[in-house]
């Protein structure tokens, strides 16, 4: 999805940049046209995430599910470790997420870092390190774990 939003800006750029040269204003609207559109795919494919996180909370155990193994699902890798999602972090907590040098824990080959109390590691092997440190190489936080929140958070009580 995001491929195609880069194309339709791309477009829209380029239409913009040849309407100006062959001097067709008219064709300043394709432009915009193109625009919005890539626009109006960021908001769906964002609602559509917020639908797949708000979906993938836990269920509640019903009576005939409590008599049940749970240890089974416990111990299958597919389902226990499929990556979570990203966490969506507004503007404000990310850069005071991104000054701190509070720790964080990231598991290897893996994009998220969490807080140390995250349900999803597991019995993960996980290795601890600022959160500075680890938005600068690159890893995001987890949408379970809600570590740029809760950091975010401590940081304006701790003023």
């Amino acid at each position: 999805m995001l491929l195609v939003v880069l194309f339709l800006v791309l477009a829209a750029g380029g239409v913009l940049v040849t309407s100006v040269l062959m001097d067709h204003p008219e064709w300043a609207w394709l432009s915009v046209l193109l625009s919005v559109l890539a626009a109006a795919l960021l908001v769906v494919q964002r609602i559509r995430r917020r639908r797949e996180a708000s979906s993938s909370s836990p269920e509640p155990v019903t009576e005939g599910e409590a008599g049940q193994d749970s240890t089974a699902h416990a111990d299958d890798d597919t389902a226990e470790h499929d990556e979570p999602d990203e966490e969506d972090t507004d503007a404000a907590d990310a850069l005071l997420v991104s000054e701190s040098d509070d720790e964080v824990v990231v598991v290897d080959e893996r994009p998220r870092y969490h807080l140390s109390s995250c349900q999803w590691l597991g019995d993960l092997e996980v290795q601890g390190l600022p959160v500075r440190e680890a938005r600068e190489l690159g890893f995001t936080a987890c949408a379970r774990c809600t570590p740029d929140a809760v950091l975010a958070g401590q940081a304006r009580a701790a003023r």
